[in-house]
């Protein structure tokens, strides 16, 4: 499967924009031959990293929730070994909900670590 770029719009800031570029790339691999438990710890990673860097909001929360559900649902069909058949459509909703994610962290503020680890925006 080839990785579908998901653009960070401009008004998504860095790093968050670097993070969600790395969560694509890594649902990618996930649904690939031979994706399975690197991947999901890495998406797992990604989100705890985007978690600790901006301000703690009930949309950001439930976006990152939804996009942890979907990886986790990709993640059990490469894990069951059932082949790209069975893990193309979760691709897709996984790769959803990351847009979905991307679209809600326009305009995200800061949190105080991200602006104590001088990684604000």
């Amino acid at each position: 499967m080839h990785a579908l770029a998901i653009s960070a719009t401009a008004s998504v800031p860095e790093p968050l924009a670097g993070l969600i570029t790395a969560m694509d790339r890594t649902l990618v691999g996930l649904a690939e031959e031979g994706g399975g438990r690197n991947e999901l710890h890495a998406l797992r990673n990604h989100l705890s990293d985007l978690c600790v860097l901006t301000e703690e909001a009930p949309r950001i929360l439930r976006a990152v929730d939804r996009l942890v559900v979907a990886g986790d649902r990709l993640g059990e069909a490469a894990l069951a070994s059932r082949g790209r058949d069975w893990r193309a459509p979760r691709l897709v909703k996984a790769r959803a909900a990351l847009a979905a994610l991307e679209r809600t962290l326009a305009g995200a503020r800061p949190s105080r670590i991200a602006t104590r680890l001088n990684r604000g925006w």
